[in-house]
């Protein structure tokens, strides 16, 4: 099932969407819940930023009135967002939203990895930086390297721990 953030303007356009998407099978959440689509609500000040904040973690799309769509896709350009006319037929509509969903969970996963890539490139700069201390301080580059492993074996902690212990002069 996919999980939908409507924000919408008007109250009355919301229920009758929502309606519409649940009837359909998606399932509307409230904010601060995951969710793999967003629509936002367009009279708030900075929605362009939200809406390019949010597109890089799910998928998003933005339902204006037709004379809007021009302006709102530039000012969108590059997020990623779909924008939409307000009388957009409701098959369309669907199929935009499933296909942005989908779009959606592939930038979560993609997102998890580039994080996990991240933090893997922080630890490895650490080990280096505690090495390059170490070779300072009268070790060679491979005798660096085994000290950091042995200590963060024998201790039973992380080589990034022992590292950061090297590099605070312990």
């Amino acid at each position: 099932m996919i999980r939908v953030l409507l924000c919408c303007d008007f109250d009355t356009v919301r229920k009758r969407l929502q309606e519409k998407l649940e009837e359909n099978g998606l399932c509307i959440v409230e904010e601060g819940e995951d969710a793999a689509l967003f629509i936002p609500k367009l009279t708030r000040t900075g929605w362009e930023r939200e809406v390019i904040e949010r597109s890089r973690v799910c998928g998003t799309a933005v339902i204006v009135r037709k004379e809007s769509v021009p302006l709102a896709e530039e000012r969108l350009t590059g997020s990623g967002a779909a924008v939409l006319p307000s009388d957009v037929a409701l098959p369309v509509l669907l199929g935009v939203l499933r296909a942005e969903a989908k779009a959606g969970e592939r930038l979560f996963a993609v997102s998890g990895e580039i994080d996990r890539l991240r933090e893997k490139l922080r630890t490895e700069k650490l080990i280096s930086r505690a090495k390059l201390v170490l070779m300072v301080r009268g070790m060679n580059e491979e005798e660096a390297h085994r000290f950091l492993e042995k200590q963060a074996m024998d201790r039973r902690i992380s080589r990034a721990a022992v590292a950061e212990e090297v590099l605070r002069g312990k």
